[in-house]
Parts: structure tokens; sequence; C-alpha cells
């Protein structure tokens, strides 16, 4: 099956992924209609001298006169009126989830007919297009696809846009279309009603002139009274739940996450606090599936068995996309026992992201390093790993993806979590104080040396882990002593001459690429190979999605009750900001948004208009100097103007005048007023 999609800015052919339908067929429909006959020359007739045959259907006619009247130009040889799914609405996207299943089981029984199954909403605007690659091809030809305006008012009369206007089924054939483009066609349609009696949609079977049409009229209205049935029992689950307007305020206005679902597992509403909790907006939610959020499958084994309703308390379900979420879902039943919905209520296993919450237990380090993320699940696996060992570990990643984070959280996991923890930033150290930074100094090894000398960090370290961070950073001559001290186990203090044992886990960390470094020679080969025993990556967050949020909330509750400002609600606009930036400067910058934001949200509430411009993909704003009163003589900007092009084009009269967009020889005369010439 094929199926006919706009990409590009045009309508291209792809196999198409739906799942192929069965072979259920439909019941019986003994319903035609005849058409009369008619020839190229009664619409000839009508086009050119307004003049309609006997032959014409009154149908036909009336949709003729309607074009008329509303200026279809007859001769036009495509559909112009084509929009993307964005622009056509929630209806819209809902409807096609809704229908799509319907148009794949239709297609299987006209498959090889040499025709195409579509369904269009109620402006004429199609959803989706399946069938055989001749007629998807022709289609393309008319751009007769998904996103096109197929109403009388855009390409004519057609089945699909004269079904909506006149309510009932109808087939249009060759020259009974009103533009010529379509007079190798044939097309039948049927529409779709809503409880108003009026047109929601239409679904339509068309194909060329040659194709198999003998059953194309009671598949399309078996198809739309599938389709009217499913619309039927979700309008009246969601009539049942909006009925009363103190249940809908209530539910609105519950700080606990509520989602409300039709019987077909349709997500028909979510409050504010559902979408904050989830990530995810209240319009994405809206009409998607249950199921890919939670595990439905204990509330389908409790209504098998004959729950009615449901205990007070609930059937539990399982979150699928946050495990910290917990969930209950409370069938909702009428009073014969008919399902009519579920309401899911939602709430967190530990505190909400904005209220005060105990840190995470000690027991597991590695619990400090946030996210659920594979490529950090990899990592961390690797991390307690070797914890345990005294094997020296290279951190690589970018700045600020947490690394002297896992330092620590590997130190505390280890033999030596008692002793201590020491980091040093080999970049930070000024090349001429590095080495008695990091071996000491006895006194008097130079002006200035305190009395009594000083221990440097190794010794600092000693029992415990020493971290050098950024240690692409260490000067050339450096890296020959920190090489000898890893080799041989002991140091000697600046000055002194008595070697001191280490004992010392070294920990390594750069956001460069070390390897690289050592083929420009700015890093030892030697010393590498001593640091890269063991090679940890820490992936950046533009690669960690599923993490964003995790962090994102963890610093919500941290920073917040830091700057004792009081969060009552959290947008998932918010969030919406979060995931899409690329945040380059990785864990550390998404901290330092999220805290701007809080310090300047107005309210109680956190909004994204609180975040950086840059993570709201705005320009940075820059405070316009005011200027001076001198800044608004219009000759001295002439002047400047062409002092600064003339010096630009060093002298050059023609390249000069050309930029400035004036003749040689005003130019020369200009110049000659300045005295530059």
């Amino acid at each position: 099956m094929y199926e006919l999609v706009w990409k590009d800015s045009r309508f291209q052919l792809v196999r198409s992924r739906q799942p192929g339908a069965g072979g259920r067929n439909p019941d019986s429909l003994t319903c035609s209609l005849s058409h009369g006959d008619m020839d190229l020359q009664a619409w000839r007739d009508y086009v050119l001298r307004g003049r309609s045959h006997d032959a014409l259907r009154d149908v036909i006619r009336r949709s003729w006169s309607r074009c008329r009247e509303s200026g279809v130009d007859p001769g036009q040889e495509k559909c112009w009126d084509i929009r993307d799914e964005r622009e056509l609405g929630e209806e819209y996207r809902l409807l096609r989830e809704l229908t799509l299943d319907v148009q794949t089981e239709i297609y299987s029984l006209i498959r090889s007919q040499g025709l195409l199954v579509t369904v269009s909403e109620r402006r004429g605007y199609l959803l989706a297009m399946f069938g055989d690659v001749k007629a998807l091809r022709a289609a393309d030809r008319l751009n007769f696809g998904p996103g096109a305006n197929w109403s009388e008012g855009s390409v004519g009369t057609n089945a699909i846009g004269t079904a909506l206007t006149c309510g009932h089924p109808l087939r249009v054939q060759g020259p009974e279309h009103y533009c010529e483009s379509h007079h190798g066609w044939v097309c039948t349609a049927a529409p779709i009603f809503g409880w108003d009696g009026k047109p929601l949609a239409v679904v339509d079977i068309s194909g060329p002139l040659d194709s198999d049409h003998s059953r194309t009229l009671e598949l399309a209205m078996y198809g739309a009274r599938l389709i009217e049935s499913r619309l039927y029992r979700m309008q009246a689950a969601q009539q049942l739940f909006q009925g009363s307007e103190v249940l809908h305020t209530l539910f609105q206005s519950q700080l606990a996450g509520l989602i409300y679902v039709d019987p077909n597992g349709r997500i028909l509403d979510a409050n504010a606090a559902a979408a904050a909790l989830l990530g995810v907006s209240r319009t994405r939610l809206r009409g998607g599936r249950i199921q890919r959020l939670f595990d439905m499958s204990p509330v389908a084994a409790a209504l098998r068995g004959g729950v009615s309703g449901g205990s007070p308390q609930g059937i539990s379900v399982r979150c699928l996309v946050h495990e910290r979420l917990s969930a209950t879902a409370h069938p909702v039943v009428s009073p014969n026992r008919a399902l009519m919905g579920t309401l899911v209520v939602l709430s967190e296993s530990k505190p909400a992201p904005w209220t005060v919450s105990k840190p995470p237990s000690a027991q597991d380090p590695f619990v400090k390093v946030l996210g659920r993320s594979q490529a950090l699940q990899e990592a961390l696996n690797l991390a307690r790993r070797v914890a345990e060992s005294d094997t020296t570990v290279l951190l690589v990643g970018e700045s600020g993806t947490g690394k002297e984070v896992l330092a620590r959280a590997i130190h505390e996991a280890s033999s030596r979590k008692k002793g201590p923890f020491v980091a040093v930033n080999c970049g930070a150290i000024p090349s001429g104080l590095i080495q008695s930074v990091l071996f000491g100094y006895v006194e008097g090894a130079f002006t200035g040396a305190r009395r009594g000398g000083s221990p440097g960090k190794f010794e600092q370290a000693s029992g415990g882990t020493l971290f050098l961070d950024e240690i692409a950073e260490m000067p050339l001559d450096m890296q020959v002593n920190l090489l000898r001290v890893l080799e041989e186990g002991q140091i000697c203090r600046v000055g002194g001459t008595r070697a001191v044992p280490m004992d010392v886990r070294i920990l390594a960390a750069t956001h460069r690429d070390l390897e690289d470094r050592v083929r420009q020679g700015l890093f030892r080969e030697d010393l590498f190979y001593r640091l890269n025993v063991v090679r940890i990556v820490l992936p950046p967050l533009r690669e960690r999605d599923e993490d964003i949020l995790i962090l994102a909330r963890h610093f919500i509750d941290t920073i917040s009750r830091k700057l004792h400002r009081t969060i009552r609600f959290v947008s998932p606009d918010f969030y919406g900001a979060l995931l899409a930036h690329r945040w380059p400067g990785n864990v550390r910058e998404l901290r330092h948004a999220i805290e701007a934001a809080i310090a300047l949200m107005p309210g109680d509430v956190l909004g994204p208009e609180s975040l950086p411009d840059r993570v709201r993909n705005l320009p940075e704003r820059r405070p316009v100097p005011a200027p001076d009163s001198q800044e608004f003589n219009l000759k001295k900007v002439e002047a400047e103007t062409i002092r600064r092009a003339y010096a630009h084009f060093k002298g050059n009269i023609t390249e000069t005048a050309r930029a400035l967009g004036i003749g040689r020889n005003t130019l020369y005369v200009k110049l000659r007023k300045l005295k530059i010439l």
C-alpha cells in the first residue's frame, strides 16, 4: 500500500507505514446513485455559454451554479490551497488519527483496482491518502493529497466538496467535474455527520475513469458510518464529562493530575497539573492514546472480570514515561454498566518538583548523577565497576556535563570514601605555581614561602582521591613531573630533597580530545597512556533528551529552596522551552538558566517568559544607548559614511560610488567638499 504525503513543498509517493487491515467484509449496503449520461459538450455549453442540458443532474447543476458564482476557474490545472498540518488545528489532527485505520481497512478491500481512499474534514482539507501507485501518481498531478483543500470553492464540483455542501452520498464522474483537469476521474463520497446533523467529514474513494468503481459507493458509506459511530461514542463521553459545569471546573482546578479518557482509549482532556507532571502540553495530550503513557492492561482485566466503576482507591496503573509517577484509573460507567470513560489520577511517588524534598540517599553515591538515558547509564555502569579499585580513570566530556560530580561519586563509592576528595583545576593555576600547588614546598623554597613550608594537593589527598580536572591544560614541562610522580608513587616538595610516599588515587578529566593534543605535540604520549587506563565518556545534554526534565525538576526543587521562592505551579511551556534548547553549556547551563528563571519570575508560577533569551531562542537584548543630538545631523552622518567607504575601498572611486549608490561625478564633488581630494 502506498501513501501520498506532503514533504519539501511538494507531494511525494511513499510506501505506507500503516498496518495492513484484515479481510473483514463490510455489511451489505444496498444503495446506488445513478447519474445521467453527460458528454463533454454539455460541460462546454454551460462553462462557455451558461446553458444547461436536460441530461445534467440537479445536484451537479446546482453545484456548477455555485462554482460559477464564486468565481472558480474551470481551466485551473491544480489545487493551490495546501496547508501544513500545524495550520489546520487540533480538530484536523484528532480526526486524522481517528480515521487512519478505517482508511487502511477500506483500501484493503479495493487493493489493485486503481483506486485511492481519503478523508476530508468539514472545510474540505484532506487528512491522509492511501491507494495504488497509478491512482496516487495521477492525484499528484492535481495536487490531490493531504492538506489540499478539495471544497467546491477551491477546486469546483467534486464528490468531496459537493457532498460536504449537499449532505448526502454521491458520485461525480468525468465531465460532471467543474474543472476540466478532473474530467479523467470518477469520485465517490459519503458524508460523516455530527450530532447536529451537519457534515463533519467525508470519506472519498476516487480513481481514473478506467478503474473499477463497482463497489466504491457502498464502501465509502461503510467507512463513513464506521467513523461516525466512533465520533458519536467519543462525543458522548465528552458530553457526559463536560455536561456538568461544576464537574469540569473542579477537574481543571485540581492540583492532582487528572486525565479523562474515552472508551476507545483516546484522551479527551487533561488538566494543567497532569500536563506539568508529564512534561507535555495539554494540546499534545488531547486526542492521543492513553496506552502510550500508561500500561492500562490492569483496567482491561478488571473490566473483563465484571468490575463496574472500580473501588474508591482505583486500579493501579504503571506510567511508561516517568517512573516517579504513580497513577490510578477509575472507570466511569453508566447505570446499565456500559463503560463511558476512565479517569486517570496522577501523583508523584516522591514530592513534587516545586516542594521541599530530602536529599538523595547516601547508600548509592551515583544517584547524585541524575538521568536515565542509555548513554548516561552506560557511563555510570562503567564507573560503578571501577569504583572499588584504585585504577586511574579518565573522564571525558564537554564542559558542564558533570565530570566532577561523577568523580565525587566514584570516590564515595570506593574504599577511600573516608579519605579526602581534593579537586584541582589544572587550567586555573598559573604555570609558575602549578608545581608548588601540586607537590607543595619547603620553608625558604622561594621568596614569600610560608614558614614551615606547605603541603601540596597530593599530600592533602593522602588516603583519598585527587581529581585533576582540565588535565589537557597542564603545561608540557609539568607533565614530565606528574608522570614521574605517578610512576614512582612518591613526591618531593619544591626546594626539598626528601621523598614523600604517596597514597592517592588519581581521577583525571578533560573536555578536549587528548589523542589529538598528543598528535599536535601539546600533550605527552606517555602521560596520556598512564592516565587513559579506564576511559569514561559523559554524553552532552543534547543527546540526553529524556534527562532534561529530570534535571530540571531537581534544579527547580533545590534552587527554589536556596532562593526562598515559592513555586505553586510550573507551566508546561516552561518545560517545552527547555526541551527545545540545544544546551551547548550542558547541565551547567541548564542549572543557571533555571536559577535565572526562578530569580526573575514575577509571581509564583514558573513560565518560559522568565528564561534567558538564548533559551527561548530570542536574540539577546542589548541596551540601546541614548543617541547624542549630533547623531541626527544628516550632513555629518553622510560625511562619515563617505569617509568610511572611501577608506574601505582604498581610494577606488568606482567601487566607492557603487557601494554608496551614487554616480562617480557626484562622489568627486562630495569628496572635494569634504577636502578629501
